[in-house]
């Protein structure tokens, strides 16, 4: 399920919810009730695996600035 990140236009409280795309339009704000709720716009962290070399290039290649 993923998760939201809301604020109520009414209190301005900033909460998240784990909630289906179709349960998000049906939230209240856990403060003082309102049912005035946007969904706020944060970053995304992406992590790779450990095995991942990422976008540095050749796998084998050295790492940049070292040396």
């Amino acid at each position: 399920m993923p998760s939201y990140d809301l604020v109520c236009q009414s209190c301005g409280h900033k909460f998240s919810i784990f909630c289906t795309i179709s349960q998000k339009d049906q939230q209240s704000c856990p403060i003082c009730g309102g049912d005035q709720i946007k969904q706020r716009f944060t970053t995304v962290n992406v992590m790779g695996s450990s095995g991942d070399k990422g976008s540095q290039g050749a796998p084998n290649s050295a790492p940049r600035g070292f040396g």
